[in-house]
């Protein structure tokens, strides 16, 4: 089996501060669920997602601060929206979109071993290669044998991946 170990020394995964957001799939969560449940608020939150209240405030407070996420009202209780992302993050040669899918992508970590055990092989850089090929994949313009040739791994580590990415690039 022919696998491409992860370089940590790629653009996704040396992003700076502002991408913590892409190292934390709880937080990644976190702006997922707000991005599918306009106007939340912290108690939806802490409801939904099933972490501490603690948890809840450091986290959005840590969002908001990187601008994923806005206060959408004045008011009591604080009501949150996700903020559209499409950042292009560009390291010599190399060139990355961070989308709310990819976010979604590293969110998913957290309770799907697949995807969890794909980004340890391949870094955040390499899960981003790999929802390019799960929209293709899902258009059928896309074949998990051509993943597996171009990306150098095997037949059936690319099937895994691309049928756990699915959902993310069909919603």
């Amino acid at each position: 089996m022919s696998t491409k170990e992860a370089d940590w020394n790629t653009p996704l995964d040396t992003g700076g501060e502002a991408f913590e957001l892409l190292r934390n799939a709880r937080k990644a969560w976190i702006y997922t669920y707000i991005r599918h449940n306009a106007d939340t608020t912290i108690d939806d939150i802490v409801d939904s997602l099933e972490i501490p209240q603690r948890t809840a405030y450091d986290y959005i407070n840590d969002l908001e601060s990187a601008g994923f996420i806005e206060q959408s009202n004045k008011g009591r209780p604080a009501r949150y929206a996700a903020r559209e992302i499409d950042l292009q993050l560009v390291q010599d040669d190399v060139q990355r979109q961070i989308t709310p899918a990819l976010i979604e992508a590293i969110a998913r970590r957290e309770r799907d071993d697949d995807i969890d055990t794909y980004i340890e092989r391949h870094g955040l850089d390499g899960l981003a290669v790999a929802l390019e090929y799960a929209r293709e994949y899902a258009e059928g313009s896309v074949t998990h044998r051509i993943m597996a040739r171009e990306q150098e791994i095997s037949s059936l580590e690319a099937g895994i991946i691309l049928d756990a990415l699915r959902p993310v690039v069909e919603e």
